[in-house]
């Protein structure tokens, strides 16, 4: 299912899809989860095996010494025994909850299963848009380093022939150093994501196609903050699972009431011993007051009843302690509902803020650039120093980047409230991979940095 919807959108350059496809072969969390799962799945078969009939065999093969002071008679002899043995449960307390029980743990592993399946989801789309994150800080960078120092030029020249002072160089010399820092930095984090990128995946990739620049980033949808909190009450996976742990933990302190209670089986046995004595033993097998036959067999069929009168108080106080635990994952599901309906509360609100963020960062950057050329235009005509032209130049690329996470943030906020509803799943990486462009790709390892730099510096976005 998930390789038909993801083949669905797929596009020239390596794209979304393209990672996730790779990351649910190779990731190994989400590996161990679908394992863990499975294996999970083995506690209901387990849980019901105690009311199922039960059939037993045994043999065994012995070597007899035996001796009979009475009649001075000495005997050795081989002997085996086979037993068949098969019972079945009637009345059994502690086996019909254990079975509710397991069935409750059951769900638990099945709704912890859906919470690892949206951690996937997410774990992608922080994956790869992380190293779109990272490349555009670093274009920014680059961009900020080479217009400060073009101002840091421009001040120089106009300091050796006398127009400015040389603390003008000396402000402009110490931005352009901190600009440097920032590109070293930037640089690095765009290769760590890059790294990170490939351990989820277990493969290089060459290009990325990169988000396109219109995007319908108009908030939640639906709109109703009420129905994102109901959907996650009530389909949430980690409210789901706190629900069954409770459930589990009530059949556990039941379990342990039927312990204490009458146990009734029916039972059905048969059994069969041979014996072959040896040649020379003395006296005669059979006879004289021996008692010793070659072979014997019997059956025995009939009811079973067993009940734990006292032992030492262990079952009452597991009893207690059974109940108290039950108590508490109740709470703790009550909780939950309280602290996922606060999550999807805040990632409405977070997604609702975004959705207005992105179009005030990209109203800021045109704000944030028409400062700049006032300011640039006042430091030509004097009115204003270097220092004002350097504050409007690092405000100019703070708000492209801003404009950037801004975008980047509403992605992935969006996929966490829909993770908080408990309705995440692949078909949403597919929508999300609709948003990215066919035309624009990132080389990862032979980026056009200085291209798409020199264009940002001069973008009128």
């Amino acid at each position: 299912m998930l390789m038909a919807l993801l083949a669905a959108g797929a596009v020239q350059a390596a794209d979304l899809t393209d990672v996730a496809n790779a990351a649910w072969d190779y990731d190994g969390t989400w590996r161990a989860d679908r394992k863990t799962w499975e294996a999970e799945q083995e506690t209901l078969v387990q849980g019901r095996a105690a009311l199922l009939p039960t059939l037993d065999a045994s043999y065994g093969s012995y070597r007899n010494d035996r001796t009979i002071e009475d009649g001075d008679v000495d005997l050795e002899y081989d002997s085996e025994a086979t037993t068949v043995t098969l019972a079945q449960p009637l009345f059994r307390l502690d086996a019909f909850y254990g079975y509710k029980e397991a069935k409750a743990f059951t769900s638990v592993a099945q709704a912890n299963f859906y919470q690892s399946r949206q951690d996937f989801v997410l774990r992608t789309a922080q994956g790869y848009f992380g190293v779109l994150r990272a490349w555009d800080t670093l274009v920014s960078a680059q961009a900020e380093e080479k217009a400060i120092g073009r101002q840091l030029e421009q001040t120089q020249e106009r300091f050796d022939v006398g127009l400015v002072p040389s603390t003008d160089v000396e402000e402009a010399q110490a931005a352009y150093d901190l600009t440097r820092v920032n590109l070293i930095v930037a640089r690095q984090e765009f290769e760590i994501a890059r790294d990170q990128l490939e351990t989820l995946t277990g493969r290089q990739w060459e290009t990325l196609a990169e988000l396109r620049e219109e995007l319908p980033m108009e908030g939640p949808e639906p709109a109703s903050m009420t129905d994102w909190i109901d959907k996650a009450a009530y389909q949430n996976p980690r409210i789901l699972a706190a629900e069954y742990n409770a459930k589990a933990a009530g059949f556990t302190a039941d379990r342990r009431f039927g312990a204490m209670m009458p146990q009734v089986q029916l039972v059905g046995s048969y059994t069969h011993n041979h014996t072959d004595p040896d040649d020379d033993s003395s006296g005669a097998v059979g006879g004289g007051g021996t008692g010793i036959t070659p072979d014997n067999h019997g059956t025995q069929v009939g009811i079973e009843v067993s009940m734990p009168l006292f032992r030492g108080g262990s079952l009452n106080s597991q009893r207690k302690q059974a109940a108290l635990q039950a108590d508490a994952a109740q709470q703790q599901y009550e909780q939950a509902i309280r602290d996922i309906s606060q999550q999807a509360r805040t990632s409405y609100r977070t997604v609702e803020a975004d959705a207005l963020r992105v179009q005030a960062r990209k109203q800021a950057i045109r704000s944030a650039r028409s400062a700049l050329e006032a300011t640039q235009s006042g430091y030509e005509v004097g009115t204003r120093n270097v220092v004002d032209v350097l504050n409007a130049q690092q405000a100019l690329y703070a708000a492209q980047r801003d404009y950037a996470n801004a975008r980047y943030d509403y992605i992935l906020d969006t996929l966490t409230l829909k993770s908080a509803a408990g309705e995440l799943d692949v078909e949403d990486l597919v929508a999300v991979n609709d948003w990215l462009s066919g035309q624009e790709t990132l080389d990862l390892y032979n980026p056009d940095l200085e291209g798409q730099s020199e264009a940002q510096m001069f973008s009128p976005r």
